[in-house]
Protein backbone atom coordinates (compact mmCIF):
# COMPACT_ATOMS: atom_id res chain seq x y z
CA UNK A 1 0.00 0.00 0.00
CA UNK A 2 1.37 3.51 -0.80
CA UNK A 3 1.72 6.63 1.30
CA UNK A 4 -1.37 8.10 -0.40
CA UNK A 5 -3.51 4.77 -0.17
CA UNK A 6 -2.45 4.62 3.65
CA UNK A 7 -3.97 8.39 3.81
CA UNK A 8 -6.80 7.65 2.15
CA UNK A 9 -7.84 4.81 4.03
CA UNK A 10 -7.04 6.60 7.25
CA UNK A 11 -8.87 9.96 6.49
CA UNK A 12 -12.12 7.89 5.20
CA UNK A 13 -12.31 5.20 7.82
CA UNK A 14 -11.98 7.41 10.56
CA UNK A 15 -15.12 9.69 8.73
CA UNK A 16 -16.60 6.62 8.84
CA UNK A 17 -16.00 5.24 12.13
CA UNK A 18 -17.05 8.56 14.19
CA UNK A 19 -20.30 8.41 11.90
CA UNK A 20 -21.11 5.05 12.70
CA UNK A 21 -20.34 5.60 16.25
CA UNK A 22 -22.29 8.94 16.28
CA UNK A 23 -25.32 7.57 14.60
CA UNK A 24 -25.55 3.93 16.95
CA UNK A 25 -25.18 6.92 19.92
CA UNK A 26 -28.31 8.69 18.57
CA UNK A 27 -29.75 5.85 17.37
CA UNK A 28 -30.03 5.07 20.92
CA UNK A 29 -30.25 7.79 22.77
CA UNK A 30 -32.80 9.64 20.33
CA UNK A 31 -32.04 12.42 17.82
CA UNK A 32 -32.69 15.30 19.77
CA UNK A 33 -30.62 18.72 19.63
CA UNK A 34 -29.13 18.27 23.24
CA UNK A 35 -28.07 14.83 22.22
CA UNK A 36 -26.61 16.09 18.99
CA UNK A 37 -24.39 18.47 21.19
CA UNK A 38 -23.28 16.02 23.58
CA UNK A 39 -22.08 14.17 20.52
CA UNK A 40 -20.23 16.91 18.85
CA UNK A 41 -18.46 17.81 22.59
CA UNK A 42 -17.25 14.21 22.66
CA UNK A 43 -16.26 13.91 18.90
CA UNK A 44 -14.23 17.35 19.77
CA UNK A 45 -12.48 15.59 22.79
CA UNK A 46 -11.46 12.19 21.17
CA UNK A 47 -9.90 14.65 17.75
CA UNK A 48 -8.42 16.85 20.82
CA UNK A 49 -6.43 13.78 22.16
CA UNK A 50 -5.29 12.72 18.65
CA UNK A 51 -3.72 16.30 18.25
CA UNK A 52 -2.00 16.52 21.59
CA UNK A 53 -0.02 12.68 20.42
CA UNK A 54 0.38 14.55 17.15
CA UNK A 55 2.19 17.50 19.78
CA UNK A 56 3.91 15.60 21.16
CA UNK A 57 5.49 12.79 18.85
CA UNK A 58 8.74 14.70 17.73
CA UNK A 59 10.05 15.62 21.42
CA UNK A 60 8.99 12.45 22.90
CA UNK A 61 11.01 10.44 20.21
CA UNK A 62 13.72 13.34 21.16
CA UNK A 63 13.48 12.48 24.87
CA UNK A 64 12.88 9.14 25.59
CA UNK A 65 14.02 7.44 22.19
CA UNK A 66 12.34 4.14 22.75
CA UNK A 67 10.81 1.88 20.34
CA UNK A 68 7.09 3.57 20.75
CA UNK A 69 8.07 6.94 20.83
CA UNK A 70 9.70 5.74 17.80
CA UNK A 71 6.24 4.17 16.63
CA UNK A 72 4.29 7.17 17.36
CA UNK A 73 6.53 9.69 15.61
CA UNK A 74 6.50 6.79 12.41
CA UNK A 75 2.85 7.47 12.66
CA UNK A 76 2.20 10.68 13.50
CA UNK A 77 0.82 11.94 9.99
CA UNK A 78 -1.32 9.08 10.08
CA UNK A 79 -2.53 10.24 13.27
CA UNK A 80 -3.07 13.87 11.38
CA UNK A 81 -4.88 12.87 9.18
CA UNK A 82 -7.16 10.64 11.58
CA UNK A 83 -7.74 13.88 13.66
CA UNK A 84 -8.61 16.02 10.21
CA UNK A 85 -11.17 12.93 9.27
CA UNK A 86 -12.71 13.03 12.81
CA UNK A 87 -13.21 16.93 12.58
CA UNK A 88 -14.58 16.07 8.99
CA UNK A 89 -16.95 13.78 10.52
CA UNK A 90 -17.50 16.81 13.15
CA UNK A 91 -18.54 19.51 10.38
CA UNK A 92 -21.24 17.28 9.49
CA UNK A 93 -22.60 17.07 12.97
CA UNK A 94 -22.61 20.92 13.00
CA UNK A 95 -24.42 21.12 9.93
CA UNK A 96 -26.97 18.41 10.75
CA UNK A 97 -27.55 20.51 14.11
CA UNK A 98 -28.20 23.59 11.72
CA UNK A 99 -30.99 21.27 10.01
CA UNK A 100 -32.86 20.09 12.98
CA UNK A 101 -32.90 23.63 14.93
CA UNK A 102 -35.21 26.30 14.37
CA UNK A 103 -32.12 28.48 16.51
CA UNK A 104 -28.79 27.23 15.02
CA UNK A 105 -27.67 28.39 12.00
CA UNK A 106 -24.36 27.99 10.52
CA UNK A 107 -22.67 30.97 8.40
CA UNK A 108 -18.88 30.23 8.13
CA UNK A 109 -18.78 34.53 7.93
CA UNK A 110 -20.11 34.47 11.41
CA UNK A 111 -17.56 32.36 12.88
CA UNK A 112 -14.14 33.54 11.72
CA UNK A 113 -12.52 31.39 14.59
CA UNK A 114 -13.82 28.40 13.41
CA UNK A 115 -14.04 29.05 9.74
CA UNK A 116 -9.81 29.96 10.40
CA UNK A 117 -9.50 26.89 12.18
CA UNK A 118 -10.91 24.52 9.46
CA UNK A 119 -8.85 26.57 6.65
CA UNK A 120 -5.87 25.48 8.57
CA UNK A 121 -6.88 21.65 9.01
CA UNK A 122 -8.04 21.90 5.20
CA UNK A 123 -4.39 23.18 4.38
CA UNK A 124 -2.26 20.78 6.48
CA UNK A 125 -4.31 17.63 4.86
CA UNK A 126 -3.93 18.89 1.91
CA UNK A 127 -0.51 18.82 2.33
CA UNK A 128 0.18 15.54 3.66
CA UNK A 129 -0.26 13.74 0.20
CA UNK A 130 2.71 13.32 -1.75
CA UNK A 131 2.06 15.37 -4.46
CA UNK A 132 1.33 18.56 -2.82
CA UNK A 133 3.71 18.21 -0.51
CA UNK A 134 6.56 17.87 -3.25
CA UNK A 135 4.98 21.44 -4.89
CA UNK A 136 4.82 23.35 -1.54
CA UNK A 137 8.80 22.83 -1.11
CA UNK A 138 9.95 20.95 2.44
CA UNK A 139 10.68 24.54 3.72
CA UNK A 140 7.25 25.97 2.90
CA UNK A 141 5.80 22.55 4.24
CA UNK A 142 7.74 22.27 7.53
CA UNK A 143 6.59 26.32 7.81
CA UNK A 144 2.88 25.60 7.41
CA UNK A 145 2.60 22.52 9.73
CA UNK A 146 4.70 23.48 12.46
CA UNK A 147 2.93 27.01 12.75
CA UNK A 148 -0.66 25.47 11.94
CA UNK A 149 0.30 22.75 14.83
CA UNK A 150 0.84 25.62 17.18
CA UNK A 151 -2.21 27.53 16.23
CA UNK A 152 -4.35 24.35 16.26
CA UNK A 153 -3.05 23.19 19.82
CA UNK A 154 -4.00 26.91 20.66
CA UNK A 155 -7.07 26.73 19.26
CA UNK A 156 -8.43 23.53 20.68
CA UNK A 157 -7.16 24.03 23.99
CA UNK A 158 -8.79 26.92 24.04
CA UNK A 159 -12.23 25.37 22.69
CA UNK A 160 -12.33 22.03 25.41
CA UNK A 161 -11.99 24.14 27.83
CA UNK A 162 -15.17 25.61 29.85
CA UNK A 163 -16.87 28.86 29.50
CA UNK A 164 -16.16 29.47 32.96
CA UNK A 165 -14.94 27.75 36.15
CA UNK A 166 -18.29 26.98 37.61
CA UNK A 167 -19.18 25.16 34.80
CA UNK A 168 -15.75 23.28 34.64
CA UNK A 169 -16.37 19.34 34.50
CA UNK A 170 -13.90 16.58 35.05
CA UNK A 171 -13.22 15.88 31.86
CA UNK A 172 -12.14 19.83 31.50
CA UNK A 173 -9.51 18.97 33.43
CA UNK A 174 -8.04 16.09 32.26
CA UNK A 175 -7.96 17.98 28.90
CA UNK A 176 -5.91 20.70 30.05
CA UNK A 177 -3.69 18.97 31.85
CA UNK A 178 -3.05 16.75 28.98
CA UNK A 179 -2.70 19.99 27.25
CA UNK A 180 -0.19 21.21 29.72
CA UNK A 181 1.59 18.26 29.99
CA UNK A 182 2.16 18.31 25.78
CA UNK A 183 3.22 21.74 26.43
CA UNK A 184 5.68 20.74 28.93
CA UNK A 185 7.03 17.67 26.74
CA UNK A 186 7.56 20.35 23.97
CA UNK A 187 9.50 22.77 25.66
CA UNK A 188 11.71 20.23 27.68
CA UNK A 189 12.62 18.67 24.52
CA UNK A 190 13.40 22.22 23.47
CA UNK A 191 15.88 22.89 26.24
CA UNK A 192 17.38 19.76 25.81
CA UNK A 193 18.24 20.35 22.58
CA UNK A 194 19.57 23.81 23.14
CA UNK A 195 21.76 22.59 26.00
CA UNK A 196 22.81 19.72 23.40
CA UNK A 197 23.48 22.38 20.94
CA UNK A 198 25.82 24.67 23.40
CA UNK A 199 27.85 21.49 24.44
CA UNK A 200 29.09 20.72 20.69
CA UNK A 201 29.49 24.78 20.88
CA UNK A 202 31.86 24.62 23.74
CA UNK A 203 33.74 21.49 22.81
CA UNK A 204 35.13 23.23 19.14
Amino acid sequence: MTSNQKNWSVFLGTIAASGICCAAWLGAMGVTEDHVLVVLRWSARAAFVLLMLVFVARPLQQLLRRPWTATLLRNRRLLGIAFAGMHTAHLGLIFYRSRISDEFVFRAADNLPGTLTYTVILAMLATSWDAPTKRLGRRNWKLLHTAGLYFLFVAFTAAVGPESIESAQPVNWLLAGIAVAALFVRLLAFARSRQRTAAIDDAR
